[in-house]
């Protein structure tokens, strides 16, 4: 066998370098063992409930499938609800659907809503949505006599909910709304 002479300058860098060179290979060969705190597809987290959801009602999940009730409540009437909003611009209660909804990482709800042919005034809408850190935000769902508008909902179970109040100062309405 043939040694090379090597002082031990060189020696300490080899070993430096060897040792980072099967770090990165380790890093590029498996990338899988490098992150191993990602999800799989068989692992989605439950939503973080919000409320307590009653069991006797329908449940919509973020894709759309409907669970304990009619599959054909999904965008209806029957999931929504009515809200009134009063005179002088104040907001009215706060109405909360028949039916909850199971969101998901990047879910979305949708609100529909129209003043009730009787209304003589117009309103401006807010919707239920969470944000980023699952806290509760209404979002404005449009102005005027009807309206339709997706908010930021996520991986959040709860029910959505929508309140309103009156443009003008003369009258106060009733919305539908789903």
């Amino acid at each position: 066998m043939i040694t090379f002479p090597i002082n031990r300058t060189a020696q300490g860098s080899l070993g430096v370098a060897a040792a980072v060179a099967i770090a990165c290979a380790a890093l590029f060969f498996a990338p899988g063992a490098a992150s191993a705190s990602t999800l799989t597809d068989s692992e989605v987290t439950p939503p973080v409930q919000v409320e307590p959801i009653d069991p006797n009602d329908p449940v919509i999940y973020s894709d759309g499938t409907i669970t304990g009730g009619d599959s054909n409540l999904f965008g209806t009437d029957r999931c929504g609800s009515t809200a009134s909003f009063p005179q002088f611009g104040a907001y009215g209660p706060e109405s909360q659907a028949t039916c909850s909804f199971l969101g998901s990482p990047g879910a979305q709800v949708g609100y529909t809503w129209s003043i009730a042919p009787f209304s003589r005034s117009e309103a401006c809408v807010s919707g239920l949505g969470y944000n980023a850190a699952r806290s509760p935000v209404y979002f404005g769902v449009g102005c005027g006599k009807s309206g339709a508008k997706n908010v930021a909902w996520g991986n959040v179970a709860g029910y959505q909910k929508l309140k309103a109040y009156a443009t003008g100062l003369l009258a106060g309405g009733m919305i539908a709304w789903h």
